[in-house]
């Protein structure tokens, strides 16, 4: 613009040479003609500043007329006093503002300007999306693989991070830092896994608010021994926990149902005994844990069978689901249960219940839960707790293929897995 009004000027200029030029040829006097030239400049200068002013105004108006993803860059969050409106204008329907502003609520901004999508917004984002595309094995082409994801935070200034596997075994481990800066961690994954698992949470200033354990399987609270079984032994191994969350059944209990991790079920029984009694919380459906501005809802009771009756694995079916609420977003985390336990899930909480933006896969994703969970479910985002091996179902004795048909039937947008190393959702 700027350019093409000096190029408009620079042509004026020589117009007016000539005509000056020709007008002394004829005897005009120069002098007396100036004025109305300089007049006419004048006007053009000014009708270009208007429409320019006029330009600018219509653009940072915020009349939700653009993208969300225009939106999240038009709006602008207040400062940490909570004095800012959204940039987009005063009461602009399309801006996210800060605390205070009003394009978006109150909290939405943090300190150094950044603006955040509202649930609403992170939900229209994800509807405008099409499906996961297809490699060419058939398999949704997961996040770690794409390079035009996209890095819109979703969480409003939380990040969830799926941690991958330091073996080659399957295994489960979130570490979720609310936009308050604590940190909640649910299961977390092999004794391998422990090390990774630590640093992440010292990184973060090494003290946990919650720990929610899922069920006494080794690929999922042996990190947990681990720590514990450190600490007992003396070792300051620079972590702090303020309350473990869990329901597990007596050891007698796992002596009958659950021999193939009997050991592990002993030992994580005996390190959770040895706390004191504030720093542990058996938990029961309808429970509501809340750390910062996150809750977590406790979904089912733990499946009891009698003993004349012994399934599979019933320990993966005794699985506590716990269901998070960040930013407005729904996050299920399923443990490992399987047939059973996902249909009593369904019975107890109600399909309307489980709906969830974002799920973690069932078992590590094959021989889980029912393809008729996970349709009450309806998830936008999938978390895969699944290596290399298991997603591509190396030998074929696995059923990760099927769950994936699932997926694609239901149109899912996202897909993060361990396979790609750690998933990191903001």
């Amino acid at each position: 613009m700027k350019n093409r009004r000096g190029m408009e000027y620079n042509a004026g200029m020589a117009n007016l040479t000539r005509s000056s030029a020709h007008r002394r040829s004829r005897g005009i006097g120069y002098r007396r003609r100036r004025p109305v030239w300089l007049i006419g400049l004048l006007i053009a200068l000014l009708a270009l500043g208007v429409i320019w002013t006029a330009v600018r105004a219509i653009s940072g108006s915020g009349d939700g007329l653009g993208t969300v993803q225009d939106q999240v860059q038009q709006g602008t969050a207040g400062s940490a006093s909570g004095g800012g409106a959204a940039s987009g204008g005063a009461g602009g329907t399309g801006g996210v503002g800060g605390a205070g502003g009003t394009g978006g609520p109150e909290g939405s901004g943090d300190a150094e300007g950044d603006a955040f999508l509202t649930a609403e917004q992170v939900r229209a984002l994800l509807e405008a999306e099409d499906a996961a595309p297809l490699d060419e094995n058939g398999c949704p082409v997961t996040e770690g693989q794409r390079e035009d994801r996209d890095e819109t935070p979703l969480l409003g200034g939380a990040e969830l991070t799926m941690l991958t596997n330091q073996s080659t075994g399957q295994m489960m481990s979130f570490l979720l830092k609310t936009s308050g800066g604590s940190l909640i961690v649910i299961d977390g994954g092999r004794w391998e896994d422990g090390d990774h698992l630590f640093e992440q949470i010292r990184e973060q200033g090494g003290h946990v608010s919650a720990w929610l354990l899922s069920h006494t399987h080794t690929d999922h609270v042996g990190a947990l021994l681990k720590l514990l079984q450190s600490q007992a032994e003396g070792t300051d191994m620079g972590i702090t926990v303020d309350r473990f969350y869990y329901n597990f059944a007596p050891l007698e209990w796992y002596m009958v149902h659950e021999t193939g991790d009997l050991g592990t079920a002993g030992s994580i029984l005996s390190q959770l005994d040895a706390l004191p009694q504030e720093q542990k919380q058996t938990v029961e459906r309808g429970d509501v844990i809340t750390v910062d501005d996150v809750t977590v809802t406790v979904m089912n009771d733990r499946y009891e069978p009698d003993a004349d009756t012994v399934g599979e694995r019933d320990g993966n079916d005794a699985s506590i689901a716990y269901r998070m609420e960040v930013n407005g977003l729904s996050i299920l985390f399923l443990g490992d249960l399987q047939t059973i336990g996902g249909d009593l899930l369904l019975e107890q909480a109600g399909a309307e219940a489980l709906k969830s933006d974002i799920v973690q896969m069932a078992h590590h994703g094959q021989h889980g839960v029912s393809e008729e969970v996970y349709q009450a479910i309806d998830p936008d985002i999938c978390l895969w707790p699944t290596p290399d091996w298991l997603w591509a179902n190396e030998d074929g004795s696995y059923e990760t293929t099927q769950t994936q048909e699932w997926m694609k039937a239901l149109e899912v947008k996202r897909h993060y897995c361990i396979k790609d190393g750690d998933q990191v959702i903001r």
